[in-house]
């Protein structure tokens, strides 16, 4: 019932591709998920809606064999729990700086005795799954995705990896470019340096790296680099690329028609 389908090919070193639905409405996520993408994140950092507003969204990407990750806004007992109780298989936790902080993250989000995370999932009611079936294997089930984002983090990427219960470690290279003092310049030195050096340090550790790129360029070369949990794009800005791109060609193709 609980494949794990993202866990085993991270086990098995093969990548796993990412989509964001950018909004939690029904045609957006219909549309990431025929994107073919093996996760969809949702975030709720940074965009405008909660967590109410995402009702059904991860029970029906559940229900289509993909997995749903939700970034929450911070480091929050109450936020991971609401997270994964509307279904999420995966919560993503932003600005993780140290392994005291990763560890708080897999504790909060792990079923006693392994974390302290509240037992009501309500996920399963609308997707006719049994507490009796789900609970034994939530914890083996949720994945833990660590964001480094910040000067104090770059030194601490070891200790993050080789904390028990994080699965995949993160980069996040505009904030990285901010707490470097290149703020807006991913394509600085410095910053690139670091990405280039950080999958080799998370995976000495088993633990997969994961980066959001744009492009199929940029994410073969993340791929190169040894990223193996690569966010791709999302269906509104790669929908209006491609829209965009079709437009061009049509207009000069039929200009002299």
């Amino acid at each position: 019932m609980f494949e794990k389908s993202v866990k085993q090919k991270l086990a098995r070193g093969e990548v796993v591709w990412g989509a964001a639905p950018v909004l939690p409405h029904p045609l957006a996520i219909q549309l990431a998920i025929d994107s073919g993408a093996d996760f969809l994140w949702i975030d709720t950092e940074h965009a405008s809606f909660g967590m109410e507003a995402l009702e059904l969204t991860p029970a029906i990407i559940r229900s289509k064999g993909v997995m749903p990750m939700i970034r929450v806004s911070h480091l929050d007992q109450g936020l991971i729990k609401k997270a994964l109780d509307v279904g999420a298989m995966a919560v993503m936790l932003p600005q993780i700086d140290n392994a005291a902080q990763a560890a708080l993250a897999v504790r909060y989000a792990k079923y006693p005795p392994l974390g302290s995370r509240g037992v009501s999932p309500m996920w399963t009611f609308y997707n006719n799954v049994d507490w009796k079936d789900y609970l034994p294997a939530a914890n083996d089930e949720i994945m833990v995705v660590a964001q480094v984002e910040s000067v104090e983090a770059l030194d601490q990427v070891e200790a993050i990896a080789a904390t028990p219960g994080v699965d995949v470690v993160f980069a996040g290279p505009a904030d990285l470019a901010a707490s470097l003092g290149h703020i807006g310049d991913t394509a600085h030195p410095d910053v690139q340096k670091f990405l280039a050096e950080f999958p080799a340090r998370v995976e000495k550790h088993g633990k997969a790296a994961g980066i959001s790129v744009g492009g199929v360029e940029a994410s073969y070369k993340a791929f190169q680099q040894g990223y193996r949990f690569i966010n791709y794009g999302n269906v509104l800005w790669d929908g209006a690329n491609g829209l965009k791109s079709n437009l061009a060609q049509l207009r000069e193709r039929t200009k002299n028609a």
